[in-house]
């Protein structure tokens, strides 16, 4: 993908989520998108580890086979999108799926927030098809060192973040690395995104959209008037969050795992 028809997707993609969804998570959520587009397409059927609300999904893809996720989640909400062709509940440890049933998995920052990170990660490997694909995003050590608030409070503001954000873990690109290889996943791919400079922006974003949080509580949507979003410089925002960044220095990280065609998981 050329420099701009990357930045005509980042574009389009704010422009879908600012109709729907805070500033800051616009901004995360857009770059995201493109990424998990260039990679297109994908072999079926698809299982989406931490769907959520199914809004990311609904915003790359036409169709999802699974969408997995916890109880306690926002998936009771996905059962209003159409984006999945079936939603399972499962216990937060064990994937109710036989070995090696999904030619693509994927996963959109979620695993940051996961205690047992390992044991999510050794099951994705599990129910991966051996020559599948496992795309995955994960937020980075470096997007809490770039949070614009630290650079007044320092690790006061960054430990108060990562509690808010509920960022369990937040490794460096190499302990990211170490984590999928112990699981045994091939690294085929990885990429940098969200520059020192879109953190310390989106880090100022979380306070812009205050009125969308109260949207949520009050109105239970979090974007009240979508024809708002017209007042944001979309050009600018799309130039901050579209290059792809140094993986040393990127606050988020994108991965293309694969298994190896003759593993088979007993």
């Amino acid at each position: 993908m050329n420099k701009q028809s990357t930045h005509t997707t980042v574009v389009s993609n704010l422009d879908t989520y600012l109709q729907n969804r805070p500033l800051f998570l616009s901004l995360i959520r857009a770059k995201e998108a493109e990424l998990f587009t260039r990679f297109m397409p994908y072999k079926e059927p698809i299982l989406d580890v931490g769907c959520g609300d199914g809004f990311f999904a609904q915003t790359v893809f036409n169709t999802v086979s699974i969408g997995l996720d916890v109880p306690q989640s926002r998936i009771n909400e996905a059962y209003k999108s159409d984006v999945y062709k079936k939603l399972v509940q499962y216990d937060g440890v064990k994937f109710p799926f036989p070995n090696n049933s999904f030619p693509t998995v994927i996963s959109n920052c979620v695993l940051e927030h996961i205690n047992d990170v390992d044991r999510i990660i050794k099951e994705m490997y599990r129910v991966l098809a051996p020559g599948g694909f496992c795309i995955v995003t994960v937020m980075a050590k470096p997007w809490e060192e770039h949070l614009f608030g630290s650079i007044f409070l320092g690790n006061t503001y960054r430990q108060y973040m990562k509690k808010k954000q509920v960022h369990i873990h937040l490794l460096t690109s190499s302990e990211w690395k170490q984590t999928f290889v112990r699981s045994g996943f091939q690294i085929k791919e990885c990429i940098g995104y969200l520059s020192p400079q879109a953190c310390r922006f989106i880090d100022i974003s979380h306070y812009l959209s205050l009125p969308n949080l109260c949207s949520y509580i009050f109105f239970h949507t979090w974007v009240l008037f979508p024809w708002l979003r017209f007042i944001f410089p979309m050009q600018h925002l799309a130039h901050l969050i579209e290059k792809d960044v140094p993986i040393a220095s990127a606050g988020a990280l994108f991965f293309v795992l694969t298994k190896n065609k003759k593993s088979r998981v007993q």
